[in-house]
């Protein structure tokens, strides 16, 4: 493998109201059409009124891009106003294009989106839209109830993925509400559809473990129809990091396998399939520099080795170790580089893309196409 381009998507250096560029996605249609998305904002954190859920088009294989602009106006739900946090495009066919993304109350927009006195999120909705016309309109935005988890918070941790029997779904994790006090456990979980993603249920708990948290999961279905799931995971007795957890599913998501450690260290994006039968995960290890490598498993899964540099930024920016969950809630606040991703563009490149910048709130959306 090696890198044959280099690039920015969107800057933040010249629009103060979009400066700091988070939560990058990217989708590309049948019809050869590239959506990039990503959370634009005044800062990275930790309010999230300034959010807006932000997209850019591609029409020529992303040689030039449109200035980004709000597919969404943030919908009104419960009666509180929101701000749009996240947001990703999933194409199902070509006649239904759909958007995910997840609302956040933004009723109380004077305090953090966590709460460090009780670890709880402020509300946080997904929501969804169907676009018959490749995203030149759509339907109006709609709530995706969780049966399992009502009232709960629930991010996003990634893009909608169809699975190769053509049920759609939706990652997610279960966080506590605002307010709430008692104890909680953290979830991994995933709702699916079974038809085009107009209504949802049949709601799979993947990771339920009150001492370690399997979180910002990234599931993608590979071409002989397993799904996989990576995890950046937090021993909470440790207070640290540990090795990335790997699980997948034989059976179209409807169970996922037992959780493996895969001996890398650092937060995951997703995996795809390589060439000749390998797989390639995408990640970034912050221990010291914050560098994005891409890994290779020839065995299924089973071990990995890294492969290739995609980015190394160079600097150290690792502080003090964590100690519990407001560190690692202020630790991510303060990142500049992170949540990358990999998509094939065909059969022999693929896109690697990432948020990176100078400083905390001011990152671009960077990607690097790969020969594989």
């Amino acid at each position: 493998m090696k890198i044959i381009k280099n690039g920015i998507i969107y800057s933040g250096e010249n629009m103060p109201s979009l400066s700091s560029c988070a939560f990058p996605g990217m989708c590309r249609l049948k019809n050869g059409t590239l959506l990039a998305t990503f959370k634009g904002a005044e800062t990275k954190g930790p309010y999230n009124k300034t959010d807006k859920g932000m997209t850019c088009i591609s029409n020529d294989g992303g040689k030039t891009w449109s200035a980004p602009f709000e597919a969404f106006v943030p919908p009104v739900v419960d009666g509180n106003q929101t701000t749009i946090r996240t947001l990703y495009y999933t194409e199902v066919s070509e006649s239904n294009l759909l958007a995910v993304c997840n609302a956040v109350d933004s009723s109380l927009e004077d305090l953090p989106y966590y709460n460090e006195e009780t670890e709880g999120l402020k509300y946080t909705y997904i929501m969804v839209s169907h676009s018959a016309d490749g995203g030149k309109t759509w339907s109006p935005l709609s709530r995706v109830d969780v049966e399992t988890f009502k009232g709960m918070p629930l991010p996003l941790t990634g893009a909608p993925f169809v699975t190769r029997d053509g049920r759609v779904g939706i990652q997610f994790e279960v966080n506590k509400p605002y307010y709430e006090k008692e104890y909680w456990v953290h979830h991994s979980a995933v709702v699916f559809s079974e038809d085009g993603g107009y209504t949802w249920g049949n709601e799979v708990v993947i990771t339920d473990n009150p001492d370690v948290y399997y979180w910002d999961q990234r599931v993608d279905t590979l071409d002989d129809g397993r799904i996989v799931d990576v995890f950046w995971t937090f021993d909470r007795n440790k207070g640290d990091y540990v090795n990335i957890h790997y699980c997948e599913s034989t059976d179209g998501g409807r169970s996922f396998g037992k959780l493996t450690d895969i001996g890398l260290v650092g937060q995951p994006g997703n995996v795809i399939d390589g060439k000749d039968g390998s797989m390639l995960l995408i990640y970034i290890n912050r221990d010291t520099v914050p560098v994005i490598r891409i890994a290779e498993s020839l065995d299924r899964g089973k071990t990995w080795k890294d492969a290739l540099t995609v980015f190394d930024y160079g600097e150290n920016t690792k502080g003090k170790q964590n100690a519990g969950m407001n560190d690692v809630w202020a630790e991510m606040a303060a990142f500049s580089t992170g949540h990358p991703y990999i998509e094939r563009l065909d059969d022999n490149t693929a896109i690697a893309y990432y948020y990176s910048g100078p400083s905390t709130h001011r990152t671009d959306f960077c990607y690097a196409v790969i020969e594989l």
